[in-house]
């Protein structure tokens, strides 16, 4: 019976993420065909101005659809590469703990031999990548964690310790090469910085989305095959598909544009930039939170068959991984939209019409912990230590598994949360070089973690506990620590200051901050001049 509520809450959430996910494509598609109609109805010929408006918009049209088709470009190798790391992960302690029977010494070590060799070849594959070629680094990826993917075909621990360390390897290219390979190309394209924030948000949505499909034919394998093998050998199919389309449609990129003028930063002006406290408090809370992520798709499997067991006793079937994960990773989308919505409410303030008799309101003590980012990443890792607690504490399976589909959910919030801080902390510069050293931490969290694992639900307990606490440290450090980091998060000073508040951009700020409307802005008293200036700043910019 509880195996059958692991599929129902799957087959309830995979509706209702598909729903909220095409909601914003359903609506932008009948904005479109409203528009079209009412240009075809309109008898009023188009004055000049207007004519411009209309080829600037013929421009972004084009522009758009150049990234529409970049994208499909892109994510049709990016998720087939993404699919096959995400068909074997829910499998591999299984695979070694139950099938192989290992004790969970050997497991973990098995686990830390990916990430040593993650952390010391994270520190080289990009710059190898940038010299011989990012297409080339994708290709050498495929071979590298297919070889990984069919060291499991043997239960020798010395094939079994190499296919991890290349699995390792291959951790680190697909983090780095993948990416690398896009920016470059967006950029010679100039496709533009706006539409690369969407790109990115389309990667996390397309990317949980590989993971859920990914979770299903896992689990089909398993059932097909009989063996927990099964899942690596379909992804070395996936990985070989992957490859075939890379050398088809993809060309060759080796970093920075050959007519870019920039100069990336040196060693010694990278290591400058570690100086910003802000830097230190993302590293923390990255090492804090990612590193304890791993660690609960590390130990879910063994609680999650434990506490099975404990209801239906020792020869209880095992409960479907595959599902589980495909259910953890909507979990996640779900979060992802509502983080997407949170801000597009908060952009979308500034298309309120301003009456000229009262002075803005200020927003709540709630409000402002729910929409300034650095809040609401703190208050979601705050409750993500919790679900640990809660899991780790009552080993009840239905109450274990709705507290990780909460910690997952928690995630899909952190992961733009994350991602939106380090835009705007992290230096252009130095960003590719900050980004590897960022990460260490959070490997040798992972290592020390594993390096004292032992077979004992107790440990486990320890383990959540220790992290839960970090966690809470974490959740200050976000809290404290990145406040004022993201320009709308700092105090307006004025009228316009509050619309400048509500803006999506820079440029916007440098439409608004002509002498006319600073003049009015700074007028001490009310006037007529300053509210038609910020009603007309208004409706520019909903023009």
């Amino acid at each position: 019976m509880i195996v059958n509520l692991y599929w129902i809450t799957l087959f309830v959430l995979l509706p209702v993420t598909v729903l909220l996910m095409s909601r914003s494509l359903l609506a932008k598609a009948a904005r479109s065909f409203l528009a079209k109609a009412k240009r075809h109805t309109s008898d009023t010929p188009p004055s000049s101005p207007t004519d411009s408006v209309t080829g600037e918009d013929d421009h972004e049209r084009i522009k758009d659809k150049e990234a529409r088709a970049f994208q499909i470009k892109f994510l049709k190798v990016y998720l087939f590469a993404m699919a096959a790391d995400w068909l074997q992960g829910p499998y591999t302690y299984p695979l070694f703990k139950t099938e192989f029977e290992f004790p969970e010494k050997t497991v973990a070590s098995l686990y830390m031999t990916t990430f040593i060799a993650a952390a010391i070849s994270s520190l080289f594959v990009g710059f190898l990548a940038d010299k011989f070629g990012r297409r080339n680094a994708c290709l050498a990826f495929c071979l590298i964690h297919s070889l990984s993917a069919l060291s499991v075909l043997s239960k020798d621990l010395k094939v079994l310790y190499a296919g991890q360390a290349l699995g390792g390897i291959g951790l680190a290219m697909l983090w780095t090469v993948f990416e690398s390979w896009m920016v470059t190309e967006w950029n010679t394209r100039k496709l533009g910085d706006e539409r690369l924030g969407t790109m990115f948000g389309t990667m996390t949505r397309a990317n949980c989305s590989a993971a859920v499909l990914g979770g299903l034919i896992g689990d089909l394998a398993v059932e097909v095959s009989g063996t927990r093998k099964g899942p690596f050998v379909v992804g070395v199919a996936i990985e070989a598909i992957a490859a075939a389309m890379l050398i088809c449609c993809w060309n060759e990129n080796y970093g920075q544009p050959k007519d870019s003028k920039e100069k990336r930063m040196t060693p010694k002006e990278t290591l400058i930039q570690l100086g910003d406290i802000k830097i230190w408090a993302l590293s923390f809370i990255s090492c804090c939170w990612e590193g304890t992520n791993f660690l609960v798709l590390f130990f879910w499997p063994g609680i999650l068959q434990d506490a099975h067991r404990r209801i239906h006793g020792p020869d209880a079937e095992d409960v479907p991984y595959g599902p589980i994960f495909a259910a953890f990773m909507l979990a996640m989308i779900l979060g992802a939209l509502l983080f997407s919505a949170i801000m597009k409410r908060k952009k979308s303030r500034l298309a309120l019409p301003v009456d000229p008799s009262q002075s803005p309101s200020k927003p709540s003590w709630l409000k402002k912990a729910f929409t300034n980012p650095h809040n609401l990443m703190g208050i979601v890792i705050f409750i993500g230590g919790g679900c640990l607690l809660q899991s780790a504490y009552v080993p009840i399976e239905i109450l274990a598994f709705f507290g990780y589909l909460l910690f997952e959910f928690c995630n899909g919030i952190y992961v733009p949360c994350v991602a939106y801080h380090r835009g705007i902390v992290v230096n252009e510069g130095s960003r590719a070089g900050l980004y590897g050293l960022m990460k260490l931490p959070h490997f040798l969290f992972v290592i020390i973690a594993l390096a004292t694992a032992v077979e004992d639900p107790r440990h486990r307990q320890t383990v959540f506990l220790a992290c839960s606490s970090t966690l809470v440290a974490a959740s200050l450090a976000s809290i404290i620590g990145l406040r004022g980091s993201a320009p709308e998060e700092k105090k307006p000073e004025n009228d316009l200051e509050q619309l400048m508040e509500m803006s999506d951009g820079d440029s916007f700020r440098e439409k608004m901050l002509t002498p006319h409307t600073l003049a009015s802005a700074s007028t001490p008293t009310l006037s007529t001049t300053r509210p038609t200036t910020a009603h007309e700043i208004i409706m520019d910019k909903q023009s």
